[in-house]
């Protein structure tokens, strides 16, 4: 008798811990809201007076094909890049790309990118959000994940689209789309 007691109190207790998991995501603890879209260009600049990304380890092996810049095997470049609503830098500022990217693959221009996307003006003034990935600059069209943010960002995941809008020389205007997704508990919190 005692262990038909006990099965029907595990039964009802798991029963009852199953009703509260389904009504906190219903009511939206723990689930993502549509991804709030985010677009700006990235102004990449090797050789400004001031320049935004400054080469910190040179790579090994020979010049990559297509570099036209002699990029190598683990080059490592540190930026503190522009972000504007428009293609040019006279465009509104909107935030910071800082970070860094290395050269991932003998054979491709291929990056290992780590990003933080800070925003310094319009709605989400302060909050930010963390991109990583494989930037393969020969693809027309690159996907790199969200990771995470801070400020209305909070534990965001999604992904980013990025292309390259113009490329002179060693400067380049990145076209970003960011796609975030932020968790209602997250962004309550």
């Amino acid at each position: 008798m005692a262990s038909l007691l006990t099965y029907v109190s595990q039964a009802t207790l798991l029963t009852g811990m199953a009703t509260v998991f389904f009504a906190s995501a219903v009511d939206g603890v723990g689930t993502q809201n549509a991804p709030k879209h985010l677009h700006f260009y990235m102004h990449d600049g090797y050789t400004s007076p001031k320049p935004t990304s400054v080469l910190v380890v040179n790579g090994t092996g020979q010049p990559l094909k297509g570099s036209g810049r002699g990029a190598r095997f683990g080059d490592t470049v540190v930026m503190d890049d522009h972000l504007t609503e428009g293609p040019t830098l006279a465009s509104r500022v909107v935030g910071r790309a800082q970070g860094f990217s290395r050269g991932v693959s003998p054979s491709r221009l291929s990056y290992g990118l780590f990003l933080n996307v800070l925003l310094t003006d319009g709605p989400y003034n302060g909050s930010s959000l963390t991109v990583m990935g494989r930037n393969d600059i020969a693809m027309p069209e690159r996907e790199l994940t969200v990771v995470g943010g801070t400020g209305a960002f909070r534990m965001a995941t999604g992904y980013v689209l990025w292309k390259t809008a113009s490329w002179r020389g060693r400067n380049a205007v990145l076209e970003l789309d960011a796609y975030v997704y932020v968790s209602p508990a997250a962004a309550r919190a």
